[in-house]
């Protein structure tokens, strides 16, 4: 399967589980705390369930707040309260309103390189502009993300 349509396919599948969570709120108390007293469970039987101390499971909750704690530990916490860890990197926006505003940015920047472009109108340099866009979308080079 060619590369774009692999990359076409993962964008649409990231813009998905994105539109699930986008607005999913952080409990105030952490995720490990606030599942663990919804179920009425105490430190104490969660840390049996996970065979720690349940000093572990509040330094736990604590380094989650701090945003400290591992994925690991998540999955083993979560897991000793019945639930399963999900974790995701959410874009901001959609991948290809990303890809496009990178290609914008580049495009901008190589102008300055077009030996002529100075004497354009604002229409032809944003016709160039446009077109280089979409080239670089079209074959998005290696250098496609480099902030030069």
């Amino acid at each position: 399967m060619p590369d774009f349509l692999k990359r076409r396919r993962l964008a649409r599948m990231i813009d998905q589980a994105a539109a699930k969570v986008t607005d999913l709120p952080v409990p105030e108390q952490g995720w490990v705390a606030s599942v663990r007293k919804a179920l009425g469970m105490s430190a104490e039987q969660v840390a049996r369930r996970k065979g720690v101390s349940r000093n572990a499971v509040y330094q736990a909750e604590r380094s989650e707040l701090e945003g400290a704690v591992s994925i690991k530990q998540m999955e083993n916490l979560a897991a000793a309260m019945g639930a399963r860890f999900v974790y995701a990197i959410v874009p901001d926006e959609r991948i290809e309103d990303l890809k496009y505003h990178q290609a914008l940015k580049t495009a901008h920047r190589q102008i300055d390189d077009e030996p002529d472009a100075l004497n354009w109108s604002a229409d032809d340099r944003q016709d160039w502009i446009e077109d280089k866009a979409a080239e670089l979308l079209h074959d998005m080079p290696p250098s496609f993300w480099d902030d030069k």
